[in-house]
């Protein structure tokens, strides 16, 4: 990022990639699309003119979007939940510096390590400037009874505000209003909540879901049986993921979901789940698609079962995946990224300009999901160093924004300057 403020070259849109298979999902309200059909369009796979398309659908809630950017506002296509005007629009400003609470659900996946390791890393460097203190971190390990016990723990310690990902949309809303009681802003990391004293910070999931099963239904001429290998059951994104992948192959009427597993985003996890189904169905499957960073388990577990590999879909692919991906279906894949670092870097910034009073217009900070196909776009991605046991999450692909910092001041009513992130 370079020396210019967070907010002073606000975005009018997501930046377009150059790269050669890669579009942008900008299906906006009004029905307009960046390289990605929205509603019925022609000529699409399987002789449905559906098919590896994407409906066009507002989310509904009080919030006007108008004021956005339109490829800003085209994140929120399909998003899952209402989208309602913020509590905190009219949080009065609290000086700095500022501590940190992090609450987080599970630890034992990259995204997660990489996330932490990231807000670590920043809140170090806005010490400096003297807009931080410090962080208080804890970990539940999808123990939500524990994780709300930790998050009063961090209310009582007078955080400034507490960034968390929850591991229910509904069971944290009880603390979630205590936080906001006690003046201390509440901020989810890609894990919505139902309570309106939150502000989500997110990818839109469903979009992504869908726009990862729509190429792969367009790929596979909209016909065949597929498997769906999701994260966790009952995270707020994986059943989001879910719900995209099969909204978009709804709409190819000649593919079967023949099975979904919880792969629960780990590589151990999602083989031996992926080895129990194949070796239970031996119909052969036509596709794969996965919620993320699980593509070489499930290469694995297919080639070990003695099945041809077919086309996969990744919806937050690590780097191994990808180096997979480009080793062995560099042309049979597609591919979204919700990247943590940049998540991250994204939710931080949004905590300390709602404690600087900046307003936040929305109850949903949503970025616009990009999908990725073809080997020219692998060729772009994948990086030298990286290898098909680095497990680190992948970041975005070159040129693709998730949630800039340039573009985060269309998301306040009084944006103003922050110190850059290096």
């Amino acid at each position: 990022m370079d020396g210019l403020g967070w907010w002073s070259r606000r975005a009018t849109a997501l930046v377009a990639v150059a790269t050669t298979g890669v579009v942008l999902a900008a299906c906006s309200s009004s029905g307009s699309s960046t390289n990605t059909q929205a509603g019925g369009g022609s000529g699409a796979a399987g002789g449905s003119s559906t098919c590896g398309t994407v409906a066009d659908t507002a989310p509904g809630g009080t919030a006007d979007l108008s004021s956005l950017p339109a490829d800003v506002k085209a994140g929120y296509n399909g998003y899952f939940a209402p989208v309602n005007k913020s509590v905190y629009s009219t949080f009065k400003a609290k000086s700095g510096p500022y501590t940190i609470g992090y609450s987080d659900s599970f630890s034992a996946n990259s995204w997660r390590a990489n996330a932490l390791a990231r807000l670590k890393k920043d809140v170090n460097t806005y010490k400096s400037s003297g807009l931080t203190a410090g962080l208080t971190a804890t970990n539940s390990n999808l123990d939500n009874n524990l994780q709300i016990q930790q998050i009063n723990s961090m209310i009582n310690q007078h955080v400034d505000a507490i960034i968390a990902i929850p591991n229910s949309p509904t069971a944290f809303n009880g603390v979630i209003k205590q936080a906001y009681d006690a003046g201390i802003p509440f901020i989810t990391v890609a894990s919505h909540v139902t309570s309106p004293y939150a502000i989500n910070v997110d990818g839109n999931y469903l979009l992504t879901g869908e726009l990862v099963a729509a190429g792969i239904g367009k790929m596979i001429n909209g016909k065949g049986n597929v498997l769906l290998v999701n994260g966790i059951n009952g995270a707020p994104a994986s059943a989001a993921l879910s719900d995209g992948y099969t909204a978009a192959f709804k709409r190819c009427p000649d593919i079967k979901v023949t099975g979904s597993v919880e792969g629960q985003w780990s590589e151990a996890t999602a083989k031996t789940v992926t080895l129990q189904y194949l070796s239970t169905h031996p119909a052969p499957l036509a596709a794969v698609v996965n919620s993320g960073g699980m593509t070489s388990a499930i290469i694995q577990a297919v080639q070990q079962t003695g099945h041809q590999l077919v086309p996969i879909g990744d919806a937050n692919p690590d780097k191994g995946s990808l180096v997979a991906l480009k080793d062995k279906l560099a042309d049979k894949y597609v591919a979204s990224t919700i990247p943590p670092e940049q998540t991250i870097d994204a939710a931080l910034i949004v905590a300390l300009a709602t404690l600087q009073g900046q307003g936040p217009k929305f109850d949903a900070i949503v970025a616009n999901p990009p999908q990725v196909t073809g080997s020219a776009a692998l060729n772009s991605w994948v990086q030298r160093d990286w290898t098909a046991s680095s497990a680190d999450q992948a970041p975005a692909p070159p040129n693709v924004a998730f949630l800039p910092p340039s573009q985060l001041g269309a998301f306040f009513t009084t944006p103003k300057d922050l110190p850059a992130l290096s």
